[in-house]
């Protein structure tokens, strides 16, 4: 089914440099079949269908802007490979804790709080699971509790919303420029098995973190393991608190293919009512909710329901990857590549019109989605992201005083 308000061509808007752009279809395409490798390490050729009009629509809105290093976007997960060769130039620095203290010590790496913002040399963001500095990508690994390894996780998000474009390197992000807030937040293993409840507290510091240190779109492409409300209450605090401070956080609509309007399917964060939430889900290169198919292990899909999931969002994007410590790019997929989609495009609304805050950004993502009839019902506005839409519709927006 080929989306209803796409209208803008891109043919005579030149590509960016970047070698790998040329597999990142989901981004723009004139649809039919293609061929991509897989991963970018070894030949993998993987054939895609692609129906003409179902993309993201954002060669033309690169037109309009490619980003700014001063909208701040915080990306919460298990841990990140941030020295990867196409973001590591696009990482936040925390203004407060970069430079030569009074002693002339770094500030990186003195030892002292020189923000005063209860966080000692929080220079990339904070490990809210370990409790440093340091939001790396070792954690507990898989199912153990006394194993420390990477996990990468995060490294599409971060690929997505924000690879550096145009420097003839790997991939282009949505924003090519942009700055990403690193916020570690849970591992796994023992915190979802053990304790359900491990995520709550540390999920809530990161969303605290973040909207009090400039971030203005947090992505969190994950959940917590409870439904009671009682452990939930301070993420629901935190939550409230970041829309006080007109901050739109962004989460994935998870990938059990359930109704998540029913009570028996709630899923948090998604299902928090709050005004600042964008819940994304997924959709294939036809444009319809994603089913997984040919895999007799995993019967799964993209959760829905109009009340809760907003807004659709290819997942599979082509995008960085690490591999044996390499920078690498990969094909993603999964309603956590969908979120990064959304809040990649919201940082470029916000690199157009800075002045707004988290509701009246939504609104306009919402409200300038492609049309699409298979996700009326499924999807609370119907469609899905549209980076040209979106803009166009931004720079129209009345300015006035967002709350």
């Amino acid at each position: 089914m080929a989306a209803t308000t796409l209208a803008a061509s891109a043919e005579k808007i030149i590509p960016p440099d970047d070698p790998y752009f040329k597999f990142q279809v989901s981004f723009y395409h004139q649809g039919g079949k293609v061929v991509i490798d897989r991963i970018s390490r070894k030949k993998s050729p993987q054939e895609l269908t692609l129906t003409p009009g179902i993309h993201l629509n954002l060669l033309p809105a690169w037109k309009m802007t490619t980003g700014s290093k001063d909208i701040i976007v915080a990306v919460m997960d298990d841990g990140f490979s941030y020295n990867h060769e196409d973001i590591k130039d696009n990482i936040w620095k925390n203004p407060g804790e970069c430079g030569p203290d009074a002693n002339g010590y770094p500030k990186e790496a003195n030892g002292v709080d020189d923000d005063q913002n209860g966080f000692v040399d929080d220079v990339i963001g904070w490990d809210f699971w370990f409790n440093d500095p340091d939001p790396d990508a070792y954690i507990y690994d898989g199912r153990l509790d006394t194993v420390i390894a990477p996990y990468r996780h995060s490294i599409d998000a971060l690929g997505i919303i924000g690879a550096k474009g145009g420097n003839g390197l790997g991939v282009a992000g949505i924003n090519w420029d942009v700055s990403l807030m690193l916020l570690k937040m849970a591992a796994q293993g023992s915190a979802l098995d053990k304790d359900p409840a491990a995520r709550v507290p540390k999920a809530a510091a990161a969303i605290r973190y973040a909207a009090d240190n400039g971030a203005r779109i947090i992505n969190w492409s994950g959940f917590v393991s409870t439904t009671d409300p009682v452990i939930l209450r301070p993420l629901k605090e935190a939550i409230d608190y970041a829309e006080q401070k007109g901050v739109l956080l962004v989460v994935a609509a998870g990938n059990s293919k359930k109704d998540i309007d029913l009570a028996e399917n709630t899923f948090y964060p998604a299902c928090f009512p709050n005004d600042n939430i964008i819940a994304v889900g997924e959709i294939d290169f036809d444009g319809e909710p994603y089913v997984v198919k040919d895999d007799p292990k995993y019967i799964g899909g993209s959760n829905f329901g109009p009340k809760t999931v907003d807004i659709a969002a290819i997942a599979q994007n082509y995008t960085t990857d690490i591999y044996q410590n390499q920078s690498v790019y990969a094909l993603g997929g999964g309603t956590s590549d969908a979120a990064p989609v959304v809040s990649g495009v919201a940082a470029l609304v916000l690199s157009l019109r800075p002045d707004l805050t988290a509701v009246p950004l939504k609104q306009i993502l919402m409200e300038s989605a492609a049309s699409l009839p298979v996700l009326k019902g499924k999807v609370g506005c119907g469609g899905m992201v549209d980076a040209f839409a979106a803009l166009k519709k931004a720079a129209v927006y009345p300015k006035k005083d967002h709350r």
